[in-house]
């Protein structure tokens, strides 16, 4: 923690984080995931006193400001593909060519898989292709890519294994360019970007680009599940056991951004 402490004096400093994974706990669909109520209490405290607390996720910006519910923060959506901060929406440049590209590859998935224990979740720029439920999850998960491979309209996105499920995304941003981008935006000096699944990957190496290229100080916290993908340790700065530790995490920042009385 000395090193996170060593950070925290480099004004201006900003938190950035995952949700699903990190603070929120896995559930069977996204629709059933709730975030940790203290997580969401030390989030809540942190707004008040550094100059970005950000949420990141694959979900539409929309569902993650619901889902989060945290006014005073800054919500990037859809993989970086979206972002909500002072009280407006806007997309990263190169987005809005896409989304007839996605509702073409959801119709093509939707005709060519069998779609029990499935899930096409159509997020307007993006789609994720939920198997979670079903009953041969390894066997789901190759159908689907077999089909992506069939689409014509596929071969411009990208194609990223997650957690049980599979995101079709424009190539245009990530959630490592979401990170850079925050970075400049609010002119930070140093912060922490905490993570858990494959996507999470850009941004521990933006964060790492940013130290080597302009002085940025900054730790990339990966957080450990079961289903953590492989050498996915090995891109992390440190780690926290789950999103319990992550909440023991964000109370002990918290505390020492603004001891208490």
């Amino acid at each position: 923690m000395d090193s996170v402490k060593g950070l925290i004096s480099q004004s201006p400093f900003g938190l950035i984080t995952d949700v699903d994974g990190t603070i929120s706990e896995t559930a069977p669909t996204p629709q059933e995931a709730r975030v940790n109520p203290l997580c969401r209490h030390y989030l809540l405290e942190l707004c008040s006193h550094l100059p970005l607390v950000a949420a990141i996720s694959g979900r539409s910006v929309a569902q993650v400001r619901d889902m989060v519910g945290i006014d005073g923060m800054v919500y990037v959506g859809n993989h970086g593909l979206e972002i909500w901060a002072e009280g407006k929406s806007e997309l990263a440049e190169g987005a809005a060519d896409y989304p007839g590209v996605i509702a073409a590859v959801i119709a093509g998935l939707s005709r060519r898989l069998p779609m029990e224990g499935l899930w096409i979740e159509d997020k307007r720029l993006t789609a994720s292709v939920h198997y979670r439920l079903h009953p041969a999850p390894e066997q789901a998960k190759e159908a689907i890519l077999a089909a992506l491979r069939q689409l014509p309209q596929a071969r411009r996105l990208r194609i990223i294994l997650e957690r049980k499920a599979i995101d079709i995304l424009p190539p245009a941003a990530s959630k490592g360019t979401a990170v850079a981008d925050l970075m400049k935006r609010y002119r930070l000096r140093a912060g922490l970007y905490l993570g858990d699944d494959f996507t999470d990957v850009d941004a521990f190496r933006a964060v790492r680009t940013a130290a080597r290229g302009w002085g940025f100080r900054g730790f990339a916290i990966g957080v450990i599940s079961q289903e953590m993908p492989e050498n996915f340790i090995a891109e992390a700065d440190f780690t926290l056991n789950g999103v319990s530790d992550v909440a023991h995490f964000l109370e002990w920042l918290s505390q020492t951004v603004a001891p208490p009385a």
